[in-house]
């Protein structure tokens, strides 16, 4: 096989997987992420502002980006963290699993304990419990006090 076959097949299964062009939003997803019943969400700042709740103050700590994707119907979540500060930061951060009527799917997840080492970014990736459970929301709270 000469290269520009082997160059052929190898763009045209690109193609086919769907890499390379641009990723066609479903409706009630932003940025691959479910929207909820919020349907205001038009930046990424929006989606974090709607995903995440701080339970007290966060100093320091804040969601920079998050990644939403299917994965065998269930939702793939990678949040990436950063400390701003110099020190080392411990959080706590659990998932809350919703339903497509933003009902509990799930139980809530037990608080996960998090060292974040200064002036770094730490992505956090989890997969959804089960198919019902297709939103979510993300507590995060300070466990330096």
């Amino acid at each position: 096989m000469n290269l520009p076959v082997i160059a052929t097949v190898l763009i045209a299964s690109i193609a086919a997987a769907g890499c390379g062009g641009n990723k066609v939003e479903r409706p009630g997803f932003v940025f691959g992420c479910p929207t909820g019943d919020n349907k205001k969400i038009s930046s990424k700042d929006d989606l974090i502002e709607a995903k995440v709740e701080v339970a007290g103050s966060l100093p320091n700590i804040e969601v920079v980006d998050m990644r939403c994707t299917d994965r065998a119907d269930l939702l793939r979540i990678d949040m990436d963290l950063k400390n701003e500060s110099k020190d080392v930061r411990r959080i706590a951060y659990r998932f809350r699993w919703l339903d497509k009527e933003g009902m509990r799917a799930w139980d809530d997840e037990s608080w996960k304990p998090l060292l974040i080492y200064g002036n770094t970014l730490y992505t956090v990736t989890t997969m959804s419990p089960s198919q019902d459970a297709t939103d979510f929301r993300v507590v995060i709270m300070d466990q330096d006090k």
